[in-house]
């Protein structure tokens, strides 16, 4: 039986180096997050954004804010969303990536029974793609008992839990756009 999936794009960070929210940056005449939702609602049952500050673009009613007080980086966010699923599977994915694989779901899940991972994630180029995180929703305990032990990076979170890596050929597929700079290499 295939797993059910559903996705959370973080949105939920300061854009501090592009110096205004990231996500409503235009790429091609649309906010950079908008490719984001068009790219991912195709790979998924349902959708949602983990963002502290709402989004006019996007219905209310698939926003939701961190759950745990103080902007702990994009592992509060996995963890509101985590702890926000009905799907047993939540895949993540950050809102600065427009060009990850339109496969990115589908091949991260088709792992879900090998070896029983309790989180899938791509590599590329030899390098972790953790914010593109596949895991269950069952680890939202796990999580909790990381970011309380004062804790805050995602790969050692990773790392400390049983995990599969996905190996990803498409060059460039998981480009962020962190600044104005790398909009305007784009």
């Amino acid at each position: 039986m295939k797993a059910e999936v559903e996705g959370v794009i973080l949105a939920g960070g300061k854009s501090s180096r592009m110096g205004q929210n990231k996500s409503l940056v235009l790429l091609e005449k649309k906010p950079l997050i908008e490719h984001i939702f068009n790219r991912m609602k195709k790979q998924v049952k349902k959708l949602s954004i983990n963002s502290n500050e709402p989004l006019s673009i996007f219905s209310k009613s698939i926003q939701f804010g961190d759950l745990l007080p103080g902007q702990l980086g994009p592992l509060s966010g996995i963890f509101s969303g985590l702890s926000q699923a009905k799907a047993d599977w939540v895949q993540f994915c950050p809102n600065d990536t427009p060009f990850f694989p339109t496969n990115l779901v589908a091949k991260l899940s088709a792992h879900i029974d090998e070896e029983n991972p309790k989180i899938i994630l791509p590599t590329s180029d030899g390098k972790f793609e953790p914010v593109f995180l596949l895991c269950p929703k069952n680890l939202a305990g796990n999580l909790k008992d990381f970011l309380s032990s004062g804790e805050r990076k995602l790969e050692v979170w990773v790392r400390s839990n049983n995990f599969k890596t996905v190996d990803f050929k498409e060059k460039h597929a998981f480009f962020n756009i962190n600044s104005i700079s790398d909009l305007q290499r784009i």
